[in-house]
């Protein structure tokens, strides 16, 4: 299937959504003189980021439906180390062993093999554990979405949501395990499944139809994102996974579809996206070690602006990394191209 501007609209957004919940994460809490009802500025960017993990659970299930055919349990398994696994190892080595440098440097074999089973050797790569839970439980995934798949949508809604309601209402008896729920598959299933079940054919229906209702779809997301804002403001936990992301999540990603038709009209835009697009996971991985030595300078810390400014440094200097890191890869191909 050729590229699809709407998808890589989705991947480049959902990955700047996750580098600015990461540089807003410590200023969320900080007071400020533009709160309105608890919400300042910097808790609305982070919460309306908090779309971006479900929605990469959502576009990572996507394009397994769409590239659908028959099932080669080796080679599907193999192609996942090798594009997910083997990235998600090499990164989880250097952040283990960035975070223990000094004289723990050398820690146990325990700790490096909880860390690689967690994704725990940093912040943002229990994603990645998560996601490769689910390619290990693809195979029957598939099968059940093959034979019954309103029924598989409905139990693993049901199992996410009752997942995300442990972790928002802490319940009685609850209290050993919930801390570690959302770092298992059944928290992010529905979106996974959801992914699934886009076709190519449901794909450009949706894309038609969101395009249709582009603006209603638009003002329906900021209000979605308002109202997610306003509960982290009430509650006072902005890290919490809250119920409202079963409707926010496919608000984004329609009206992202439905936004393309927008920015085509733009020069150079679909090049822009397709470039942030294809640098989405090496920025993923990379963007938190830029942005804990960007934290060092004091002049981006403090206020908005400085969140901003954060932001803004992370992004340019883990996109310049992944740009770097392609050369090679581009090169090679460029000569291979040639000698044909």
């Amino acid at each position: 299937m050729k590229r699809h501007m709407g998808l890589d609209l989705a991947r480049a957004f959902g990955m700047l959504a996750v580098v600015l919940i990461h540089a807003s994460s410590t200023f969320t809490l900080q007071p400020s003189r533009l709160s309105l009802w608890g919400v300042t500025p910097a808790l609305l960017c982070n919460q309306a980021a908090r779309f971006a993990v479900p929605l990469f659970f959502l576009l990572s299930g996507l394009c397994l439906g769409l590239g659908r055919g028959k099932l080669k349990l080796p080679d599907f398994w193999l192609g996942r180390l090798r594009r997910v696994g083997l990235p998600y190892l090499i990164w989880t080595l250097f952040y283990f062993f960035w975070n223990h440098r000094g004289p723990a440097f050398f820690p146990s074999l325990g700790e490096l093999g909880g860390a690689l089973l967690w994704g725990s050797a940093d912040s943002h790569l229990w994603f990645i554990a998560v996601l490769l839970q689910l390619y290990l439980l693809y195979p029957l995934l598939r099968l059940c979405m093959d034979r019954l798949e309103g029924l598989t949508l409905a139990v693993s809604f049901l199992l996410s949501l009752f997942c995300t309601l442990v972790i928002y209402v802490p319940l009685p008896l609850s209290g050993w395990w919930r801390p570690q729920l959302w770092r298992l598959f059944p928290t992010w299933l529905f979106y996974f499944v959801l992914g699934m079940a886009v076709t190519p054919e449901r794909l450009e229906k949706l894309t038609a139809f969101a395009e249709r209702r582009a603006l209603p779809l638009a003002l329906l997301t900021l209000a979605s994102c308002l109202v997610y804002a306003w509960d982290a403001g009430n509650s006072g936990d902005p890290d919490s996974i809250k119920p409202q992301l079963f409707l926010f999540t496919p608000l984004v990603f329609a009206a992202l579809l439905g936004s393309r038709k927008w920015l085509r009209k733009l020069p150079a835009t679909e090049r822009a996206v397709a470039f942030l697009s294809e640098k989405s996971m090496t920025v993923y991985f990379s963007h938190v070690f830029f942005l804990g030595c960007l934290r060092r300078l004091p002049l981006l810390m403090g206020n908005a602006l400085g969140m901003l400014a954060l932001f803004a440094g992370t992004v340019l200097s883990s996109l310049l990394f992944a740009w770097l890191l392609s050369l090679p890869g581009a090169w090679q191909r460029k000569r291979q191209e040639r000698t044909r």
